[in-house]
């Protein structure tokens, strides 16, 4: 089938394809991690699966090491939207098209149960704070904790590393991942919960994608309607 550059374009090449690539980043737990032999699973990953199998496509799922890379991939034809707990925000609006909202989340502050000295962001005045690289936890950090000693990581879980082993003082990451790694008897704490009022969208072309993206809002539509959204946060954990 030619390819059009009218509005069905994204739609048309993924159905002519037979396969829906999506681009994420594991580590982000529960949203997006790696398993056990390989692949990815989580939240996002399930999300993706309905849609495939709701276009009638073979899911193909790229992982990206660094989260900050995801929107070029997209921009350079190399996937067909993000899924990856991605915040919608005005500035990625700028790059994207992103889909009706599916996930509210804030930021959290992570310290080691063994530090009583970070009790809120008031106490992070020229410590070390990891975050994950091209996330709102980084842009949080630059805009509003200017004082503080910014360590930009490829993935969440690249940031806990970091932490566990001393690199870091802080984490500034979204809560529902921060809740994944939070067990009675691990090291981990939240000490502060920051407010933002997050919303993760699927990010689409900005260009020659108009009916996927109303297909990917229909079929979302459809998973909150009758449930299979919270469903599958639901499987995934601490997310509900």
């Amino acid at each position: 089938m030619a390819q059009t550059t009218g509005p069905r374009w994204a739609l048309e090449k993924i159905k002519d394809r037979g396969t829906l690539i999506i681009g994420t980043s594991a580590g982000f737990p529960p949203f997006e991690m790696m398993k056990d032999g390989g692949g990815v699973e989580g939240v996002d990953i399930d999300i993706a699966q309905k849609i495939a199998d709701a276009l009638n496509v073979r899911l193909v799922v790229d992982n990206y090491d660094d989260f900050s890379m995801l929107i070029s991939a997209l921009q350079q034809g190399k996937v067909d939207m993000i899924v990856a707990g991605m915040t919608i925000t005005d500035a990625r609006n700028e790059s994207v098209t992103f889909s009706m909202p599916y996930y509210k989340a804030d930021q959290a502050l992570v310290v080691l149960k063994t530090n009583d000295a970070i009790q809120s962001t008031e106490d992070l005045a020229g410590k070390k704070v990891a975050v994950n690289t091209g996330t709102t936890g980084q842009y949080y950090v630059e805009d509003e904790l200017p004082g503080v000693d910014l360590n930009t990581y490829g993935t969440a879980s690249d940031t806990f590393q970091a932490l566990i082993g001393n690199k870091v003082d802080a984490v500034i990451i979204d809560e529902p991942v921060a809740n994944n790694y939070i067990t009675d008897d691990g090291p981990y704490q939240i000490v502060q919960v920051i407010e933002t009022n997050e919303f993760y969208g699927i990010a689409m072309p900005k260009t020659n994608a108009d009916d996927l993206i109303q297909e990917v809002n229909r079929i979302l539509g459809e998973m909150i309607e009758n449930g299979d959204l919270e469903d599958i946060i639901s499987k995934w954990s601490k997310a509900a």
